[in-house]
C-alpha cells in the first residue's frame, strides 16, 4: 500500500466479521486501486468496519492501518451487516462512498472508475460487476444461483437487474437521506440488505446506473459450496424476500391461499429430498464406496432449492401480515 492522501474524496467501506484469513488479499486489491486513483489526482481512503470478531482480525487490521495511513478501522461490535455498514458511513470522510466486502478482490482501476458517474454527477448509485474466482466454479452453478448465492452480476451489469453490495457506490446525500436497513443482514434475514437499500435509494427519487468495466473478483470461502450450506442460505434468503415484499411492496396473502401453498411446497421439496437421497445411496454404492458417495454429494439440486427459498418465503409472510410495515426514509 501507498502513502498518505490529502483530504479523500472516496471513501471505500469495508465490512468485515472474523476475516482475518481473507483480509490480506482484499486490502492489497484495494491499496492498488487507491494507488492508481491517487495516479489521477483523486485521493481515497479505506475505512474497515470490524463487525464483532473473535479471531485475529483485529491484530491483521492494526498491522495493515500502521502500513497505510489511508487505512482506518472503526468498530462496530453488534452483529449485521447493514449496521456495520452504517458505521461505516458515519467514520467516511468523502462525499462519494464504494462499498466492497471483505472477500473480493477489486482490479486497479476499480475506484476510480466506480467513483466517476458520481462524481460527475450522473448518477447517484452505481452498480458493478462481479464474478466468481474461477477456482470456485462448478458445472452446476447456474447463473441463476451464482447471481443468488454468490454475489454474481454478470458484465457488462444491467441497471434494474442484479445489483450485489460487492461492488456499488453512492453519495453522501443518498445515504443521508437513505440509511441500510438494520433489520437486515442478519441471521434470519441474510442477503437482503443491498436490494433494499437500492429499492429505497430508488423510491427516494435519485437516480441509478452501471458501472461496465469495472468486474470485482469475488473469493468466498470454498464451504460455501456445500450443499448443506447452500439450503441454509436458501431459507435465509426466502425470508429477506418476504421481508421485502411485506415491508416495502405491501403484499399481504390470505391466510388460507399461503398455508395451501405451504403445504403444497413442503410435500413437494420432501418427496425431491427422499428421491434424491435414494439415488445418492444407489449412486455410491455402484461407484465405489466413498467416492460415489463424496461425487453423490458434490451435485446440488437447484429445484430443491428453489423450493427450499419459496417455503421460507411463505412462512415468513405469514410472520409478518399482522406486523406494521416498516416506514420507508424520507
Amino acid at each position: 500500500m501507498g502513502a498518505g492522501p490529502g483530504t479523500p474524496e472516496v471513501t471505500v467501506v469495508v465490512c468485515t466479521r472474523d476475516g482475518a484469513a481473507r483480509l490480506r488479499a482484499t486490502l492489497d486489491h484495494l491499496g492498488a486501486a487507491l494507488d492508481e486513483a491517487g495516479r489521477a489526482d483523486l485521493p481515497a481512503e479505506i475505512v474497515v468496519v470490524d463487525n464483532g470478531s473473535t479471531d485475529a482480525t483485529p491484530a491483521v487490521l492494526a498491522d495493515a492501518a500502521r502500513r497505510d495511513p489511508r487505512l482506518r478501522v472503526v468498530a462496530e461490535p453488534r452483529p449485521g451487516i447493514a449496521r456495520a455498514r452504517n458505521a461505516g458511513v458515519a467514520a467516511a470522510a468523502a462525499p462519494v462512498v464504494l462499498f466492497t466486502d471483505d472477500d473480493v478482490h477489486v482490479p486497479p482501476h476499480w475506484v476510480r472508475r466506480m467513483a466517476e458517474p458520481l462524481r460527475r454527477g450522473e448518477a447517484d448509485l452505481v452498480g458493478g460487476g462481479v464474478a466468481l474466482a474461477p477456482h470456485l466454479r462448478r458445472p452446476w452453478l447456474s447463473p441463476a444461483l451464482a447471481s443468488a448465492y454468490f454475489a454474481v452480476v454478470p458484465e457488462p451489469p444491467a441497471v434494474g437487474r442484479e445489483f450485489a453490495a460487492a461492488s456499488i457506490g453512492t453519495t453522501r446525500a443518498v445515504l443521508d437521506a437513505v440509511p441500510f436497513d438494520e433489520s437486515l443482514g442478519t441471521a434470519r434475514y441474510p442477503g437482503a440488505e443491498d436490494t433494499v437499500f437500492r429499492l429505497d435509494v430508488l423510491a427516494a427519487g435519485f437516480r441509478q446506473a452501471a458501472v461496465a468495466g469495472a468486474t470485482v473478483e469475488h473469493h468466498p470461502e470454498p464451504g460455501r459450496l456445500d450443499p448443506a450450506r447452500l439450503a441454509r442460505q436458501a431459507t435465509g434468503r426466502g425470508r429477506g424476500e418476504a421481508y421485502l415484499a411485506h415491508h416495502l411492496l405491501g403484499k399481504r396473502p390470505a391466510a388460507a391461499e399461503s398455508a395451501a401453498k405451504l403445504v403444497a411446497t413442503w410435500g413437494l421439496l420432501t418427496g425431491r429430498r427422499l428421491r434424491g437421497a435414494l439415488a445418492g445411496a444407489a449412486r455410491a454404492a455402484g461407484g465405489g464406496g466413498a467416492a460415489g458417495a463424496a461425487g453423490a454429494r458434490a451435485a446440488v439440486d437447484e429445484e430443491a432449492l428453489r423450493l427450499r427459498r419459496r417455503v421460507a418465503f411463505h412462512r415468513e409472510l405469514l410472520a409478518l401480515r399482522r406486523t406494521t410495515r416498516r416506514r420507508a426514509p424520507s
